[in-house]
């Protein structure tokens, strides 16, 4: 199925109001909204290998129109011992933007990276990456295509849709404002009115 949003349809989004027929977008409750998408969380935590760690809290500042989740298997997890007590930790994964607004995901690759103190066991730094903020979002490597799958089986139980990528690449149709830091007004896609964050 290819979902069509309708300029009016957008506009809500941008202006931070959900859409959607189906339980618990259907309510407008952001308190709704917020557990339905915990329960998903918890429901890709009992998926077999899959390592998910989620950040709710708006990074931290200003407001984020989604939920990101981090998942990764420990096979694609590298771990360095410095003879310095520090540890670097790489990590490649999948990146699932789950929205607050509307029943629908995203996916797209990450690789991050933590220093942590052995002796503490305390991490002291790391960085990551975002599906949104390049100039066109891009296909998922195929390596992580099986726990695609698993991610969309769960998804799908929780009435989410996963967007395809030509259309989240497409011109936003109108002018808007949309409080993002990802792009300018002049490069804004359907993906900056629907997955947007305010710092």
């Amino acid at each position: 199925m290819v979902l069509i949003f309708t300029d009016e349809q957008l506009k809500e989004l941008i202006n931070g109001n959900p859409i959607g027929i189906i339980f618990p977008y259907d309510t407008k409750n952001e308190v709704e909204i917020e557990a339905h998408i915990r329960r998903l969380y918890y429901r890709i935590k009992r998926i077999p290998n899959i390592i998910c760690e989620a950040e709710w809290d708006h990074f931290g500042s200003g407001y984020a129109s989604f939920v990101e989740f981090f998942c990764y298997e420990m096979e694609h997890v590298k771990r360095v011992t410095t003879p310095y007590g520090i540890e670097e930790v790489e990590i490649e994964g999948v990146l699932v933007n789950i929205s607050r607004l509307a029943p629908v995901a995203i996916f797209g690759d990450d690789e991050r990276s933590k220093t942590i103190r052995i002796e503490t066991g305390e991490e002291i730094g790391g960085c990551g990456g975002s599906i949104m903020g390049g100039y066109q979002l891009e296909n998922v490597k195929d390596r992580f295509q099986p726990m695609i799958r698993h991610l969309t089986n769960a998804l799908a139980e929780f009435n989410y849709d996963v967007l395809p990528i030509e259309l989240l690449n497409q011109t936003l149709p109108f002018k808007a404002k949309i409080p993002t830091i990802y792009s300018e007004p002049r490069e804004y896609s359907i993906a900056d009115a629907i997955f947007y964050w305010e710092d």
